[in-house]
Protein backbone atom coordinates (compact mmCIF):
# COMPACT_ATOMS: atom_id res chain seq x y z
CA UNK A 1 0.00 0.00 0.00
CA UNK A 2 0.87 3.58 -0.56
CA UNK A 3 -0.03 5.58 2.76
CA UNK A 4 0.11 9.22 3.44
CA UNK A 5 0.94 10.43 7.13
CA UNK A 6 -0.97 14.21 7.68
CA UNK A 7 0.44 16.03 9.74
CA UNK A 8 0.23 19.70 11.20
CA UNK A 9 3.91 20.39 11.77
CA UNK A 10 7.08 18.12 11.58
CA UNK A 11 9.19 19.54 14.87
CA UNK A 12 10.90 18.13 17.74
CA UNK A 13 7.70 16.44 19.54
CA UNK A 14 6.02 13.08 20.59
CA UNK A 15 4.19 12.96 17.37
CA UNK A 16 6.46 13.12 15.56
CA UNK A 17 8.42 10.46 16.91
CA UNK A 18 5.74 8.42 16.40
CA UNK A 19 5.11 9.09 12.85
CA UNK A 20 8.81 8.70 12.17
CA UNK A 21 9.35 5.51 13.66
CA UNK A 22 5.62 4.17 12.35
CA UNK A 23 6.89 5.20 8.67
CA UNK A 24 9.88 3.75 8.67
CA UNK A 25 8.62 0.34 9.48
CA UNK A 26 5.62 0.65 6.99
CA UNK A 27 8.36 1.05 4.66
CA UNK A 28 10.57 -1.93 6.23
CA UNK A 29 7.79 -3.93 5.20
CA UNK A 30 7.41 -2.62 1.55
CA UNK A 31 4.69 0.28 2.03
CA UNK A 32 5.58 3.53 0.04
CA UNK A 33 5.05 5.86 2.70
CA UNK A 34 4.81 9.99 2.49
CA UNK A 35 4.84 12.77 4.97
CA UNK A 36 2.85 16.04 3.87
CA UNK A 37 2.91 18.81 6.45
CA UNK A 38 0.82 22.44 6.33
CA UNK A 39 3.20 24.09 8.25
CA UNK A 40 7.66 24.43 7.82
CA UNK A 41 8.88 21.24 8.14
CA UNK A 42 11.76 21.30 10.92
CA UNK A 43 14.84 20.22 8.76
CA UNK A 44 16.54 18.34 12.22
CA UNK A 45 13.86 15.91 12.38
CA UNK A 46 13.19 15.52 8.56
CA UNK A 47 16.90 14.70 8.60
CA UNK A 48 16.99 11.79 10.89
CA UNK A 49 14.00 10.13 8.61
CA UNK A 50 14.93 7.51 5.73
CA UNK A 51 15.19 8.93 2.54
CA UNK A 52 13.03 6.64 1.06
CA UNK A 53 10.29 8.58 2.95
CA UNK A 54 8.84 11.28 1.06
CA UNK A 55 7.71 15.13 2.07
CA UNK A 56 5.14 17.54 0.90
CA UNK A 57 4.91 21.09 2.09
CA UNK A 58 1.57 22.46 1.98
CA UNK A 59 0.77 26.00 1.93
CA UNK A 60 0.20 27.07 6.11
CA UNK A 61 -2.66 25.39 8.13
CA UNK A 62 -6.01 26.76 6.71
CA UNK A 63 -8.51 25.37 3.98
CA UNK A 64 -7.61 26.94 0.76
CA UNK A 65 -8.06 25.77 -3.13
CA UNK A 66 -3.97 25.63 -2.90
CA UNK A 67 -3.88 23.32 -0.07
CA UNK A 68 -6.49 21.32 -1.75
CA UNK A 69 -5.16 21.41 -5.04
CA UNK A 70 -2.14 20.57 -3.90
CA UNK A 71 -2.50 17.83 -1.65
CA UNK A 72 -4.97 16.10 -4.50
CA UNK A 73 -2.34 16.20 -6.57
CA UNK A 74 0.34 14.60 -4.46
CA UNK A 75 -1.74 11.91 -3.43
CA UNK A 76 -2.89 11.02 -7.26
CA UNK A 77 0.35 11.08 -8.49
CA UNK A 78 1.34 8.87 -5.76
CA UNK A 79 -1.45 6.77 -6.04
CA UNK A 80 -1.93 7.00 -2.19
CA UNK A 81 -4.73 4.29 -0.71
CA UNK A 82 -4.86 5.63 2.90
CA UNK A 83 -4.10 9.00 4.40
CA UNK A 84 -3.36 8.67 8.23
CA UNK A 85 -4.53 12.01 9.54
CA UNK A 86 -2.13 12.82 12.79
CA UNK A 87 -4.08 15.75 14.31
CA UNK A 88 -7.33 13.98 15.24
CA UNK A 89 -8.89 17.09 16.49
CA UNK A 90 -9.21 20.19 14.43
CA UNK A 91 -11.44 20.07 11.55
CA UNK A 92 -9.07 21.48 8.30
CA UNK A 93 -7.24 18.86 7.58
CA UNK A 94 -10.68 17.05 7.88
CA UNK A 95 -12.49 19.23 5.83
CA UNK A 96 -9.56 19.55 3.05
CA UNK A 97 -9.53 15.60 2.90
CA UNK A 98 -13.37 15.34 2.46
CA UNK A 99 -13.03 17.12 -0.42
CA UNK A 100 -9.85 15.76 -2.02
CA UNK A 101 -12.32 12.18 -0.83
CA UNK A 102 -15.19 13.55 -3.44
CA UNK A 103 -12.98 12.44 -6.47
CA UNK A 104 -10.49 9.99 -4.86
CA UNK A 105 -10.55 6.27 -3.57
CA UNK A 106 -8.54 7.28 -0.37
CA UNK A 107 -9.14 5.81 3.16
CA UNK A 108 -8.56 8.09 5.71
CA UNK A 109 -7.91 7.15 9.13
CA UNK A 110 -7.81 9.90 11.59
CA UNK A 111 -5.64 9.45 15.39
CA UNK A 112 -6.43 11.27 18.66
CA UNK A 113 -3.34 11.60 20.42
CA UNK A 114 -4.58 12.78 23.76
CA UNK A 115 -7.38 11.95 26.57
CA UNK A 116 -10.30 12.95 24.33
CA UNK A 117 -12.08 14.08 27.00
CA UNK A 118 -9.84 17.17 27.43
CA UNK A 119 -6.87 19.45 26.26
CA UNK A 120 -4.72 22.11 27.46
CA UNK A 121 -7.35 25.13 26.32
CA UNK A 122 -9.84 23.34 28.26
CA UNK A 123 -7.13 22.22 31.33
CA UNK A 124 -5.80 26.20 31.41
CA UNK A 125 -9.13 27.67 31.79
CA UNK A 126 -10.11 25.38 34.95
CA UNK A 127 -6.80 26.05 36.09
CA UNK A 128 -7.78 30.15 36.09
CA UNK A 129 -10.77 29.02 37.67
CA UNK A 130 -9.53 27.12 40.61
CA UNK A 131 -7.39 30.38 41.33
CA UNK A 132 -10.05 33.06 41.10
CA UNK A 133 -11.48 34.39 43.94
CA UNK A 134 -13.81 36.81 41.93
CA UNK A 135 -17.39 35.55 41.06
CA UNK A 136 -17.71 37.80 38.00
CA UNK A 137 -14.71 36.48 36.44
CA UNK A 138 -15.44 33.41 37.46
CA UNK A 139 -18.90 32.98 35.86
CA UNK A 140 -17.14 34.22 32.81
CA UNK A 141 -14.70 31.09 32.52
CA UNK A 142 -17.19 28.94 33.22
CA UNK A 143 -18.76 30.03 30.55
CA UNK A 144 -15.72 30.43 28.41
CA UNK A 145 -14.90 26.75 29.18
CA UNK A 146 -18.77 25.30 28.58
CA UNK A 147 -17.69 26.99 24.85
CA UNK A 148 -14.00 25.63 24.21
CA UNK A 149 -15.71 21.98 25.31
CA UNK A 150 -18.37 22.64 22.68
CA UNK A 151 -16.33 23.66 20.19
CA UNK A 152 -13.93 20.71 20.83
CA UNK A 153 -16.35 18.23 20.86
CA UNK A 154 -18.00 19.53 17.54
CA UNK A 155 -14.91 19.52 15.74
CA UNK A 156 -14.04 15.91 17.08
CA UNK A 157 -17.48 14.61 15.99
CA UNK A 158 -16.63 16.41 12.52
CA UNK A 159 -13.64 14.91 12.04
CA UNK A 160 -14.59 11.10 13.18
CA UNK A 161 -17.98 11.41 10.82
CA UNK A 162 -15.72 12.22 7.75
CA UNK A 163 -12.87 9.78 8.70
CA UNK A 164 -13.43 5.53 7.82
CA UNK A 165 -11.39 5.00 10.47
CA UNK A 166 -10.88 6.87 14.09
CA UNK A 167 -8.15 5.90 16.68
CA UNK A 168 -7.88 6.26 20.30
CA UNK A 169 -4.43 4.80 22.18
CA UNK A 170 -6.26 3.33 25.17
CA UNK A 171 -9.61 1.30 25.36
CA UNK A 172 -10.13 3.34 28.29
CA UNK A 173 -10.46 6.52 26.12
CA UNK A 174 -13.86 4.80 24.37
CA UNK A 175 -16.20 5.58 26.93
CA UNK A 176 -15.01 9.20 27.12
CA UNK A 177 -15.00 9.98 23.29
CA UNK A 178 -18.47 8.69 23.18
CA UNK A 179 -19.42 11.01 26.56
CA UNK A 180 -17.54 14.33 25.53
CA UNK A 181 -18.72 13.81 21.13
CA UNK A 182 -22.38 12.88 22.16
CA UNK A 183 -21.69 9.71 19.48
CA UNK A 184 -23.65 6.78 21.10
CA UNK A 185 -22.36 4.15 18.67
CA UNK A 186 -19.10 5.00 17.03
CA UNK A 187 -18.61 1.65 15.31
CA UNK A 188 -15.70 3.32 13.65
CA UNK A 189 -13.94 3.66 16.80
CA UNK A 190 -11.03 1.51 17.34
CA UNK A 191 -7.96 1.42 19.66
CA UNK A 192 -4.42 1.42 18.57
CA UNK A 193 -1.67 2.05 20.96
CA UNK A 194 1.53 3.80 20.77
CA UNK A 195 5.06 1.75 20.00
CA UNK A 196 8.10 2.06 21.80
CA UNK A 197 10.13 4.24 19.86
CA UNK A 198 13.01 4.01 20.90
CA UNK A 199 16.34 1.13 20.77
CA UNK A 200 16.15 -0.59 23.34
CA UNK A 201 19.31 -2.45 24.74
CA UNK A 202 19.72 -6.45 24.81
CA UNK A 203 20.98 -5.99 28.55
CA UNK A 204 20.24 -3.74 31.30
CA UNK A 205 23.42 -2.95 33.25
CA UNK A 206 22.21 -1.86 36.37
CA UNK A 207 25.43 -1.61 37.81
CA UNK A 208 25.69 1.62 35.70
CA UNK A 209 22.83 3.02 37.50
CA UNK A 210 22.83 5.99 39.14
CA UNK A 211 20.99 7.77 41.84
CA UNK A 212 19.36 9.72 39.02
CA UNK A 213 15.55 10.81 39.10
CA UNK A 214 14.37 12.01 35.18
CA UNK A 215 11.91 14.06 33.53
CA UNK A 216 11.55 13.80 29.89
CA UNK A 217 9.31 15.76 28.22
CA UNK A 218 8.09 19.28 27.17
CA UNK A 219 8.76 21.55 29.59
CA UNK A 220 4.88 23.58 30.33
CA UNK A 221 2.65 24.58 32.98
CA UNK A 222 -0.43 23.89 31.30
CA UNK A 223 0.07 20.00 30.49
CA UNK A 224 3.03 18.52 31.90
CA UNK A 225 2.79 20.57 35.45
CA UNK A 226 6.32 20.13 36.12
CA UNK A 227 6.14 22.50 38.54
CA UNK A 228 4.76 19.82 40.78
CA UNK A 229 8.04 17.79 39.79
CA UNK A 230 10.06 20.71 41.69
CA UNK A 231 8.11 20.73 44.74
CA UNK A 232 8.15 17.21 45.13
CA UNK A 233 11.62 16.44 45.10
CA UNK A 234 12.39 19.94 47.09
CA UNK A 235 10.78 17.63 49.64
CA UNK A 236 13.36 15.01 49.22
CA UNK A 237 16.37 16.85 48.60
CA UNK A 238 17.87 17.39 51.82
CA UNK A 239 17.56 13.96 52.93
CA UNK A 240 18.97 12.40 49.53
CA UNK A 241 21.44 14.43 49.11
CA UNK A 242 23.39 11.11 47.17
CA UNK A 243 20.39 11.99 44.33
CA UNK A 244 19.99 14.47 41.54
CA UNK A 245 17.04 15.09 39.81
CA UNK A 246 17.34 15.57 35.94
CA UNK A 247 14.76 17.44 33.94
CA UNK A 248 15.99 16.44 30.09
CA UNK A 249 13.33 18.39 27.67
CA UNK A 250 12.48 21.65 26.75
CA UNK A 251 9.64 24.03 26.58
CA UNK A 252 7.50 27.81 26.79
CA UNK A 253 8.03 27.02 31.00
CA UNK A 254 11.57 26.43 31.61
CA UNK A 255 12.89 29.87 32.40
CA UNK A 256 9.84 30.13 34.87
CA UNK A 257 11.04 26.67 36.28
CA UNK A 258 14.68 27.23 36.01
CA UNK A 259 13.23 30.43 38.19
CA UNK A 260 11.55 28.45 40.64
CA UNK A 261 14.03 25.59 41.17
CA UNK A 262 16.39 28.91 42.18
CA UNK A 263 12.97 30.22 44.64
CA UNK A 264 13.46 26.49 46.07
CA UNK A 265 17.18 26.72 46.99
CA UNK A 266 17.31 23.22 44.75
CA UNK A 267 20.93 22.25 44.47
CA UNK A 268 20.58 18.85 42.84
CA UNK A 269 18.68 19.64 40.14
CA UNK A 270 19.62 20.31 35.89
CA UNK A 271 18.07 21.08 33.49
CA UNK A 272 19.70 19.67 30.21
CA UNK A 273 17.77 20.92 27.30
CA UNK A 274 16.56 18.96 25.10
CA UNK A 275 18.76 15.45 24.09
CA UNK A 276 18.18 12.10 23.12
CA UNK A 277 17.03 10.70 25.74
CA UNK A 278 18.73 6.70 25.59
CA UNK A 279 22.04 7.71 27.74
CA UNK A 280 19.72 9.19 30.68
CA UNK A 281 17.47 6.10 30.18
CA UNK A 282 20.75 3.94 30.73
CA UNK A 283 21.60 5.82 34.06
CA UNK A 284 18.57 6.70 35.70
CA UNK A 285 16.13 4.92 38.38
CA UNK A 286 13.19 7.05 38.88
CA UNK A 287 11.01 8.51 36.16
CA UNK A 288 8.33 11.07 37.25
CA UNK A 289 5.54 12.75 35.55
CA UNK A 290 2.95 15.06 37.17
CA UNK A 291 1.06 15.72 34.10
CA UNK A 292 -2.54 16.78 34.48
CA UNK A 293 -3.42 14.86 31.50
CA UNK A 294 -2.07 12.25 28.83
CA UNK A 295 -2.73 10.66 25.74
CA UNK A 296 -0.61 7.64 25.70
CA UNK A 297 2.91 9.36 26.81
CA UNK A 298 5.71 7.41 25.27
CA UNK A 299 8.19 8.48 27.58
CA UNK A 300 6.73 5.49 30.15
CA UNK A 301 7.65 2.59 27.98
CA UNK A 302 10.82 4.31 26.48
CA UNK A 303 12.28 4.60 29.52
CA UNK A 304 10.97 1.35 31.18
CA UNK A 305 12.40 -0.29 28.81
CA UNK A 306 16.11 0.53 29.93
CA UNK A 307 14.74 -0.47 33.48
CA UNK A 308 13.75 2.95 35.08
CA UNK A 309 10.99 2.50 37.31
CA UNK A 310 7.51 5.13 36.73
CA UNK A 311 6.32 7.13 39.24
CA UNK A 312 3.36 8.85 37.59
CA UNK A 313 0.37 10.97 38.79
CA UNK A 314 -2.90 9.29 38.53
CA UNK A 315 -4.15 12.11 35.90
CA UNK A 316 -5.06 10.00 32.88
CA UNK A 317 -6.90 6.43 32.61
CA UNK A 318 -4.38 5.14 30.08
CA UNK A 319 -1.68 5.30 32.94
CA UNK A 320 -2.98 2.03 34.02
CA UNK A 321 -2.75 -0.14 30.46
CA UNK A 322 1.02 0.78 31.30
CA UNK A 323 1.92 0.87 34.91
CA UNK A 324 0.21 -1.76 37.10
CA UNK A 325 0.76 -0.06 40.36
CA UNK A 326 3.64 -1.67 42.89
CA UNK A 327 4.55 -4.19 39.91
CA UNK A 328 6.28 -2.17 37.50
CA UNK A 329 6.10 1.06 39.15
CA UNK A 330 3.50 3.27 40.77
CA UNK A 331 0.43 5.26 40.54
CA UNK A 332 0.56 8.03 42.71
CA UNK A 333 -3.44 9.00 43.72
CA UNK A 334 -4.90 11.82 44.03
CA UNK A 335 -5.56 13.21 47.47
CA UNK A 336 -8.97 14.97 47.64
CA UNK A 337 -9.05 14.86 44.35
CA UNK A 338 -6.07 16.91 43.36
CA UNK A 339 -2.35 16.20 43.38
CA UNK A 340 -0.19 16.19 46.43
CA UNK A 341 3.31 16.99 46.56
CA UNK A 342 3.21 14.94 49.94
CA UNK A 343 1.84 11.83 48.33
CA UNK A 344 4.41 12.03 45.15
CA UNK A 345 7.51 12.36 47.39
CA UNK A 346 6.09 9.72 49.64
CA UNK A 347 6.37 7.12 46.87
CA UNK A 348 9.18 8.62 45.10
CA UNK A 349 11.25 7.88 48.54
CA UNK A 350 9.93 4.07 48.77
CA UNK A 351 12.12 3.79 45.94
CA UNK A 352 15.03 5.67 46.71
CA UNK A 353 15.01 3.95 50.20
CA UNK A 354 15.02 0.29 48.90
CA UNK A 355 17.50 -1.14 46.02
CA UNK A 356 16.01 -4.42 46.43
CA UNK A 357 12.26 -3.19 45.47
CA UNK A 358 13.90 -0.87 42.71
CA UNK A 359 15.06 -3.79 40.73
CA UNK A 360 12.15 -5.73 41.22
CA UNK A 361 10.16 -3.39 39.64
CA UNK A 362 12.47 -2.10 37.22
CA UNK A 363 12.51 -6.19 36.12
CA UNK A 364 9.05 -6.68 35.18
CA UNK A 365 8.84 -2.69 34.11
CA UNK A 366 11.60 -4.03 30.87
CA UNK A 367 9.21 -7.62 30.72
CA UNK A 368 6.01 -4.83 30.53
CA UNK A 369 7.83 -2.84 27.98
CA UNK A 370 7.98 -5.45 25.22
CA UNK A 371 4.45 -5.55 24.67
CA UNK A 372 5.20 -2.49 22.63
CA UNK A 373 7.58 -3.24 20.55
CA UNK A 374 7.02 -1.93 16.63
CA UNK A 375 6.56 -5.12 15.69
CA UNK A 376 3.79 -6.25 17.55
CA UNK A 377 2.41 -2.76 16.75
CA UNK A 378 2.71 -3.19 13.16
CA UNK A 379 0.68 -6.41 13.21
CA UNK A 380 -2.09 -4.29 15.58
CA UNK A 381 -1.80 -1.46 12.21
CA UNK A 382 -2.01 -4.60 9.89
CA UNK A 383 -5.04 -5.78 11.19
CA UNK A 384 -6.54 -2.01 11.40
CA UNK A 385 -5.75 -1.62 7.69
CA UNK A 386 -7.98 -4.42 7.15
CA UNK A 387 -11.18 -2.47 8.51
CA UNK A 388 -11.43 0.12 6.35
Amino acid sequence: MNILFLMKVFEIGGQEVVTQCLAENFSHHGHKVFIACFEQINQVMKNRISPQITFLQLEGFHVSKENVQKLKNFIIENNINIVINQWGLPYIPAKILKKIKQTTDIKIISIYHNDPSTNARIKQVELAITNSRNIFKKTFLLLKKWLYYKITSTSMRYVYNNSDQYQVLSDSYIDKFKNFTKIKDPQKLIVQKNPLTINTPSKIEFEKKENEIIFVGRIDKYQKRIDRCLDSWALLESKYSNWKFLIIGDGPSKHEIETKAQKLHLKNIYFTGFQEPASYYSKAKILILTSDFEGFPLVLCESMSFGVVPIIYDSFSAVKDIIKDGYNGFIVPKIDNKFSKIEMAKYISKVMDDNNLYKTLAFNAIKTSHKYHIETIYQSWKENFKRI
